[in-house]
């Protein structure tokens, strides 16, 4: 073999693995789109009717939940004791909108914005919050969608940080 040949060999075996394990992110196909569609209106309802259990569904056990001005918390068992606190605390009212979902293999995220009234329980008055979401999600070994990391924050100034 000369050296053209082994030259003209790596570049075919190079090209044959750059194609075989491409992962470009590409637009979510509509059955990809239609499912984290489904699951994002799954956890809006849940998350209005203060059902724990609903939200549980869609996390993965190892799970990152980002909240604001909080550490993370880390487990589908600490999401959800998180969550029922949180409701313990709050009546909820949130809307998500999607601006992009991208997948990747078997990873994609779902980016958007919300707008959400929180209420406190214990009286108060009503908190109204618009911010951003980025949900990234891990396909399972069944094929379904769960949520790996979660974040979410407000986008309204802070009160007295002037503009």
């Amino acid at each position: 073999m000369t050296s053209l040949d082994r030259g003209l060999a790596g570049v075919a075996f190079a090209m044959t693995v750059v194609s075989g394990c491409s992962s470009v992110p590409q637009a979510a196909t509509s059955d990809h789109r239609n499912r984290l569609d489904s699951i994002r209106r799954e956890t809006e309802a849940a998350e209005n009717d203060e059902s724990v259990d609903r939200m549980r569904v869609h996390m993965a056990e190892d799970v990152v939940m980002m909240a604001p001005n909080m550490p993370p918390v880390i487990g589908a068992a600490n999401a959800a004791e998180a969550m029922r606190q949180f409701f313990g605390a709050f009546e909820v009212q949130i809307r998500y909108t999607s601006t992009e979902i991208v997948v990747a293999g078997d990873w994609a995220f779902d980016r958007g914005t919300y707008s959400q009234t929180l209420t406190p329980k214990r009286g108060g008055a009503a908190h109204n919050e618009t911010g951003k979401y980025l949900w990234l999600y891990r396909r399972a070994p069944d094929g379904s969608w769960k949520q790996a990391r979660v974040i979410w924050n407000g986008s309204d100034p802070l009160p007295g940080a002037g503009t």
